[in-house]
């Protein structure tokens, strides 16, 4: 019974004193900020178009040569919910030589994201993928994020939507009525959408405008207002328009309709819409 008893205590003091188990590579500490190295954002924080996010992660777990040295390689990338890419991939690598003081040190690599200003809503993330080139593991970690953006709803052909009058050029609320006074600044706003995107996320668009009288005879003609042609690294699924009109302090008092045609040049295509004001 004694000998059983000292071969068990021995047994648990061997295995006291054993090494511990070795890490496996991982990648940890995970965090989004508002500014580099700054306190990490809630989980639940909701991020808006054109804001810039801060992503931070450490790396456990790697080998090390008989030199204390460290090889590691690793690619970050970011992708809205549909799994499109924000910008382009980021690979890099990390290379030290560690002593003794550095036991306990852990890598971190970093990596800014700029939300697109037209980014749609949904939850975003990054993507991280490590490799150790030393014992040839390799470890990926995604990272979720939630954007609020402004939804225009899809189409499969050029259309126009969410058209708006406004008062100012700064307001931010619509006129409920859309009536003016002569001598008044007319905005309006809308967007474009359903153009064709062609290669490198190229789109061209333009739009024109005629304003009729009651009786359909033409009070104002701008046939070129605007164009747009970009090639975004994001693909811009729609396009905000604006446009402004002053009325002249002795125009007519009545019914005005702005017939707003826009002209998808890669798709071939026009779209076109009539909305009513009122000069009173």
């Amino acid at each position: 019974m004694t000998k059983r008893l000292l071969v068990t205590t021995l047994a648990v003091q061997l295995a006291l004193f054993a090494a511990p188990a070795e890490k496996k590579l991982a990648i940890v500490a995970v965090a989004f900020a508002q500014f580099d190295d700054g306190p990490p954002t809630a989980h639940d924080e909701q991020f808006v178009p054109g804001e810039t996010l801060f992503f931070r992660c450490q790396v456990e777990g790697y080998k090390k040569s008989d030199k204390d040295e460290v090889h590691l390689t690793y690619q970050v990338e970011a992708a809205d919910a549909s799994g499109v890419a924000l910008r382009e991939t980021e690979s890099g690598k990390v290379e030290a030589t560690l002593s003794q003081e550095d036991k306990n040190w852990m890598p971190k690599i970093r990596y800014t994201v700029v939300v697109p200003p037209l980014a749609e809503s949904g939850q975003y993330h990054v993507l991280v993928k490590v490799k150790d080139e030393l014992s040839g593991t390799a470890v990926e970690e995604r990272a979720t994020f939630l954007v609020t953006g402004r939804d225009v709803a899809p189409s499969d052909t050029l259309a126009v939507r969410n058209f708006r009058f406004f008062r100012g050029e700064n307001d931010a609320a619509p006129l409920q009525v859309a009536a003016y006074r002569p001598g008044d600044a007319l905005w309006a706003r809308f967007d474009m959408t359903g153009y064709k995107i062609g290669e490198k996320n190229l789109f061209d668009i333009e739009y024109g405008l005629v304003v009729l009288r009651a009786d359909g005879s033409t009070a104002y003609s701008q046939p070129e207002a605007a164009t747009a042609k970009e090639a975004p690294f994001y693909p811009q699924r729609y396009q905000p328009g604006e446009l402004n009109l002053n009325m002249p302090k002795d125009i007519a008092t009545g019914v005005y309709t702005i017939v707003l045609t826009v002209r998808d040049n890669l798709g071939n295509q026009t779209a076109e819409t009539r909305e009513k004001f009122s000069i009173e």
